[in-house]
């Protein structure tokens, strides 16, 4: 199977097309996309029609399918989630909710955070709606020497619920809340396939910096996080009814968009992928 390619993003991010995912790429052809995920961090495939079960199929080609229940999932298949223009908070005050409207990187309240994430536009908006993600190797090479020096071996705790959190997220019984305690990852993490080095941040989830006061440690937090979202890390995904996105959440941070015209509708499912815990 062949496939052509075009650079999105300069920096990260490339888009691939010729690939129909109802039929599973050969091991040679999974291999070059994996490559091309490894390389660009975001990896787009283009002009997709897939029913749930066929999408987790596909998406299993690059790791286990994960269940998640903060969000919710199609009849036909229970790893695929469903990320909806009417998702509201039904457990807390009804009102709609933005999943991901921050600055964040799925699963790290987890103790083991999902490796990648893919999210599949079933229906997007004629205008709005895209997905911005930022190149957190980019963002850490750019560091002075002093700062890696200092934030190299920091830990951080991170919440479901973090008091800093920056955006709702849905309440959740108690019984999944006792299933979620406080995690505590690395400031920068190893990539484990390429070796290269990455600020590890969540602005919604973040709690502390493991050793330093609040004051120190919101402080520190709050500059690398500006640090993190300049433009000069960014891309800005602008959807297409059909795409397939997977981005590597060891590496990128990303932030979803409600600007779209008001009574449109955007659709989107989503597969996570099982991950390990971040060093």
């Amino acid at each position: 199977m062949t496939f052509t390619s075009e650079n999105l993003g300069g920096h990260m991010a490339v888009a691939v097309g010729g690939i129909d995912l109802n039929r599973l790429p050969d091991p040679a052809t999974q291999a070059a996309l994996r490559d091309q995920l490894n390389h660009n961090l975001v990896l787009c495939i283009r002009g997709q029609q897939l029913a749930p079960p066929a999408f987790r199929d596909a998406m299993a080609r690059f790791g286990t399918p994960m269940l998640r229940k903060q969000l919710a999932s199609t009849e036909e298949c229970a790893e695929v989630n469903i990320i909806s223009s009417e998702d509201r908070d039904v457990l807390g005050d009804g009102k709609k909710l933005v999943n991901g409207a921050s600055w964040h990187t799925d699963d790290s309240f987890m103790r083991e955070p999902c490796s990648l994430t893919m999210l599949y536009g079933v229906v997007v908006p004629s205008r709005g709606g895209d997905t911005q993600f930022i190149n957190m190797h980019a963002a850490y090479d750019a560091l002075s020497p002093e700062m890696k020096a200092r934030i190299d071996g920091l830990q951080v705790v991170h919440k479901y619920q973090s008091s800093r959190q920056t955006n709702r997220v849905s309440k959740r019984p108690e019984d999944e809340m006792k299933a979620m305690p406080e995690a505590t990852h690395p400031l920068v993490r190893t990539h484990p396939e390429t070796g290269r080095k990455a600020l590890y941040l969540n602005a919604n989830r973040m709690e502390q910096v493991v050793g330093l006061e609040r004051a120190e440690s919101d402080k520190l937090l709050d500059e690398l996080i500006a640090h993190a979202i300049e433009p000069r890390f960014q891309y800005r995904h602008v959807w297409r009814e059909g795409d397939i996105v997977i981005w590597d959440n060891r590496a990128t941070m990303h932030k979803a968009n409600a600007d779209y015209p008001e009574g449109e509708r955007r659709l989107m499912h989503r597969v996570i992928v099982a991950g390990d815990a971040p060093y």
